[in-house]
């Protein structure tokens, strides 16, 4: 019953109060054309997450290859033929599971798949404190996050046996520990709520937990129409009871409201039925609000795709294979009570050549794993993937 209480519409414009100050672009109305402005080849291995500091003026990567990489945005425009990084923060064969910013973005945590968690100065990459999270012996760090501003910064850890562990960062000490159910299988994915009111968690058997952060208690469990494994979770802008999934072998991200466990709204593309050999690569790794109506995503197959959920007929693909620019058409429909937006092939475009020389893509060319929204001197957006690749859109 209490639900209803926290879980309600956040409004974009208090979200970005503070940090639109000063600068000259809304992110409710800028929306990234594909234009590429770089590309970066530093890491070694996927990079698994990607995060920009509380002013946008550092973005921090962090990779499979045991290094975090501190970025400055500012050098992220198109006058920048060459773009390198900043600082470097290697733990050798520790690949970095997750990802924060805090202390008014003047730190970074970092944490291994094995639960070795650092503290670092994002200054000097000097390590301010270091511990290892008592997390059982074949469990591992599936993503970090943190709760609080200010002096009262927690980190919340998740790992894939289920647990959800709250570090006071000021001292060190553990603030909670709460267990997923067994049951609902191996946990996948992550994430917060803007106000930290909710912590939503995904698992391998398909099956999402919201956790009320107030009284540490599971508020709903719900289990994915595809029961297929939750690859990523993401909070939805404008309505604080939603969430964005995205799960391994189906093409589609759904819109879940957290009151009912019911899907509002589904983004799919390519076929509605795949072979099995198809649904053993095919899902969406990551997905971004930029407003309630303008949602960016990517994962298996390499594209990064903007979706209007208000004017359906203005998404597109901003990156990907030549075929698919500009020759897909997007239709909306309400089927069983959830709105679907789906991408379609244009047989007319599908038909036609392509005319004048073929340029190299700009595309990824490995599954992409996070996207981060940087509000520098210019908006941009950053991607990256599998295969260790950054690359910077505007």
């Amino acid at each position: 019953p209490f639900i209803c209480c926290f879980l309600g519409s956040s409004g974009i414009n208090a979200e970005y109060g503070e940090e639109r100050k000063g600068i000259s672009f809304s992110s409710t109305t800028w929306q990234p054309k594909g234009v590429l402005v770089c590309q970066i080849n530093e890491h070694k291995a996927a990079i698994n997450h990607v995060k920009v500091s509380t002013k946008h003026s550092i973005l921090a990567s962090a990779s499979e290859d045991g290094n975090v990489k501190i970025w400055n945005t500012k050098k992220f425009d198109s006058r920048n033929i060459v773009i390198s990084s900043r600082q470097t923060y290697s733990r050798p064969g520790q690949p970095i599971k997750g990802l924060v910013f805090y202390d008014k973005g003047d730190r970074v945590a970092v944490v291994t798949r094995e639960g070795s968690l650092h503290e670092v100065g994002v200054k000097e990459l000097k390590v301010c404190a270091a511990q290892t999270l008592d997390i059982e012996s074949g469990d591992v760090v599936v993503d970090m996050n943190t709760l609080g501003t200010g002096e009262q910064q927690n980190l919340v850890v998740s790992t894939s046996n289920g647990h959800i562990v709250c570090v006071d960062m000021r001292s060190g000490s553990f603030v909670f520990k709460l267990t997923n159910k067994p049951q609902h299988g191996p946990v996948s994915a992550m994430c917060t709520d803007r106000h930290e009111h909710w912590i939503c968690l995904g698992t391998r058997y398909g099956w999402l937990t919201c956790w009320d952060l107030r009284f540490h208690l599971p508020i709903l469990s719900w289990q994915h129409d595809k029961t297929a494994p939750v690859l990523c979770v993401s909070p939805s802008l404008g309505c604080g009871s939603n969430v964005n999934v995205g799960v391994q072998g189906y093409n589609e991200v759904g819109t879940w409201n957290m009151e009912s466990g019911c899907k509002e709204r589904s983004l799919c593309y390519g076929p509605t039925e795949l072979s099995e050999s198809e649904q053993s690569i095919a899902g969406v790794y990551s997905i971004l609000s930029l407003s309630p109506d303008l949602t960016v995503t990517g994962g298996a197959d390499n594209c990064v795709r903007l979706w209007n959920a208000r004017h359906e007929t203005t998404s597109s693909v901003l990156s990907g294979p030549r075929e698919l620019l500009g020759r897909q058409v997007y239709r909306k429909s309400v089927i069983q009570d959830v709105e679907v937006i789906h991408a379609e092939e244009d047989v007319e475009l599908s038909h036609s050549e392509i005319k004048g020389p073929v340029q190299p893509s700009p595309a990824h060319h490995h599954t992409i794993t996070d996207f981060a929204f940087v509000k520098s001197t210019q908006p941009c957006l950053v991607s990256v993937d599998m295969g260790g690749m950054m690359k910077i859109w505007k």
